[in-house]
């Protein structure tokens, strides 16, 4: 693919005061190995939600409020569909038929008022791939967010000690003046409820026998095939390499390389710490 420099993002439109500004937030730190710095926050994020109340069924869910923005909250239910005591899948390790008793419902809310629930990643992927047209900008800053979040470089400890997520200012501001909404939901709602079900992800895995974050299984590769999925929208990646890539390990991802040599400064190049001196 053609090289992509600050003549690139110019023609784009973008000033290279905000190219940089976004540049300086979401740079990933050097030397970083991303998936072992991120493992200690990923446990103690996926005990917390373990650790949050449950009703008795379906139809009683304790909810938990995450995260708020103006009219809009992203919460969890528990218990989740998958924590019915008649699904069944099989545990990662022992191949026993179980349920997944840790199951969670992420869902969006307005006004109190439940809008977003039950949703698939078949829907998630959807709703990005309605993007398809959107500000190129824009959504290169999103799969950068996203990429970020898969590490949980951008979460902060709140006031009651868990970890949430907080969108970097700058770039946060230049993706919602490019696509302030995602599906009719603010676009930092819709990115709190991504963090929330890739959270679930790492729930169901820990309790299905990959405990405690060991490997990429999970909140990673769930949304580095996000990022996978919009490096495609951007022309910067092959559609048939990524939907080859569901037909191999781990089952139903497509997880986009991590590295430098996976590509990932050359398909998002502000995410390199040496942009500013290209």
């Amino acid at each position: 693919m053609k090289k992509i420099n600050k003549d690139y993002y110019s023609k784009l439109g973008v000033s290279s005061k905000e190219s940089n500004l976004v540049n300086e937030e979401l740079a990933l730190p050097v030397g970083l190995k991303l998936s072992p710095s991120a493992r200690p926050r990923r446990v103690e994020m996926l005990q917390e939600a373990i650790s949050w109340p449950r009703g008795k069924n379906q139809d009683n869910r304790k909810i938990t409020k995450l995260y708020k923005s103006g009219d809009f909250e992203v919460a969890v239910g528990k218990p989740g569909k998958e924590a019915a005591p008649d699904f069944k899948r099989k545990h990662y390790i022992t191949g026993e038929t179980t349920n997944n008793p840790n199951d969670m419902n992420p869902s969006v809310f307005k006004a109190g008022k439940r809008i977003e629930d039950n949703l698939t990643f078949s829907d998630m992927f959807e709703r990005i791939e309605h993007l398809m047209r959107a500000d190129v900008f824009g959504l290169e800053i999103l799969g950068m967010l996203i990429f970020r979040m898969a590490f949980v470089l951008d979460h902060q400890k709140s006031k009651e000690g868990g970890w949430r997520y907080v969108p970097p200012r700058n770039s946060l501001a230049a993706l919602k003046k490019r696509i302030p909404k995602i599906n009719n939901v603010p676009t930092e709602v819709f990115l709190c409820f991504l963090d929330v079900l890739a959270l679930n992800e790492d729930v169901k895995m820990h309790t299905l026998g990959h405990e405690n974050a060991q490997q990429d299984y999970g909140r990673v590769n769930t949304l580095l095939t996000f990022v996978h999925l919009i490096a495609v929208l951007l022309e910067r990646r092959s559609l048939a390499k990524f939907a080859g890539a569901f037909a191999r390990p781990p089952s139903g991802m497509a997880p986009f390389q991590k590295t430098e040599r996976g590509g990932v400064f050359e398909v998002f190049p502000l995410l390199s710490p040496d942009f500013l001196k290209t």
